[in-house]
This record gives structure tokens, sequence and C-alpha cells, in this order.
């Protein structure tokens, strides 16, 4: 005699998924439909993905870290201008290549 399973076969598991947002250029929600904890980029259903707020975080402090302060709220992308006098203290943008583009405008470089 074989013990009957609690659940049927029938039923596959479905792992919980990521979750992640992300705004894209356009700023059209992205969802990550992989499994929580992935690693590596976030990916949507179509395939478009993107890196870990916290990687993006670090690239932009990398590039602008030593004119601005730069911060991710969580839903919006901030740059403060080291220099209190400076005539663009904050720029605040929904995304990382819309802070940039501001920035760069900004900036004598």
């Amino acid at each position: 005699m074989t013990a009957t399973p609690p659940f049927p076969s029938a039923i596959p598991y479905v792992a919980p998924l990521c979750g992640e947002a992300h705004l894209d250029h356009a700023c059209a929600r992205r969802t990550c439909l992989l499994e929580t904890g992935h690693s590596g980029p976030h990916e949507d259903a179509k395939g478009w993905t993107w890196e870990p707020p916290e990687v993006t975080l670090e690239r932009l402090r990398g590039v602008w870290g030593s004119t601005h302060r730069i911060a991710w709220t969580g839903s919006l992308w901030m740059a403060t201008h080291r220099d209190p006098d400076a005539p663009w203290r904050t720029e605040v943008e929904p995304t990382p290549e819309q802070l940039e583009e501001r920035l760069r405008a900004h900036s004598p470089r």
C-alpha cells in the first residue's frame, strides 16, 4: 500500500517572485518576474533587464560623488550638490538615466 501525497501532483510549484519594480526611460513601471533571491540583473515579462538599485547607486556615486551626494529613496533618485552656493543645488528624478542627464546639463565637465 502506498501513501497518497497531501497535494495532487497536477498542481505545479511556483516559486515566489522577486517583485522589484523599476521605471524605464519613459517612466513605465517594470516588475521583476524572476524568483525571489535571484542573482544578477532583474528582468520583466518582456525580457527587459536592469541592475539592482544598490549597483546603480554605487555607479552614480563613483561618477558624481566628488561633486554631489547621491541617494535612492526607494522611488526617486536624488543628487544634492556639495557646494551650497551652486546654482543648481538639488536634482530629483524618477530614473537614474534622467538624473544623470540633468546633472550633465548643469555640469561644466
